[in-house]
């Protein structure tokens, strides 16, 4: 094989080099997003060791997923370095600007409906406990004082 064949194999041209490298920055800027859903999520829920790893590894695998998929289809099954850098770049891109804006916005929403579910519980709790008289719902020993349906003559 000649020289130039060998660089006409590898070479793509370069307006579609440009093209590759624009959609890559838009791949990374939505993977940006993808990542602020795993930031709302750690805003909002306490997390340990272990599932941030799961998160961060489950992450990188989107990633990678993303990447291999974006080659094999546009890049005619070659991995580009280039591709990966604009991802990369549309990545911290959206993350620096957007992606605070956006993944602030995301945790209050959520800790506002889980405020709001928690919220929902205790009403429904107290509804029951009012309504029903069920032991269950009482404090402490209160609990196993006396049976209600033995009082009722059940």
């Amino acid at each position: 094989m000649t020289r130039e064949e060998v660089y006409a194999l590898h070479f793509l041209g370069t307006p579609l080099e440009i093209r590759l490298f624009l959609g890559g920055l838009i791949l990374g800027a939505l993977l940006g997003a993808v990542y602020d859903i795993f930031r709302a999520f750690r805003m909002t829920f306490r997390h340990g060791y272990a599932a941030v790893f799961v998160e961060d590894a489950l992450f990188a695998f989107i990633f990678a997923a993303a990447f291999y998929g974006y080659c094999t289809e546009l890049c005619r099954g070659q991995l580009r370095f280039f591709v990966f850098a604009a991802m990369m770049i549309g990545f911290v891109a959206y993350i620096a600007t957007l992606g605070r804006l956006i993944s602030g916005l995301a945790a209050n929403v959520v800790k506002t409906v889980r405020k709001t579910i928690i919220c929902l519980g205790k009403i429904a709790k107290k509804a029951i406990k009012l309504l029903c008289g069920v032991p269950y719902f009482q404090k402490g020993e209160e609990k196993f004082k006396e049976n209600p349906c033995v009082k009722n003559g059940f």
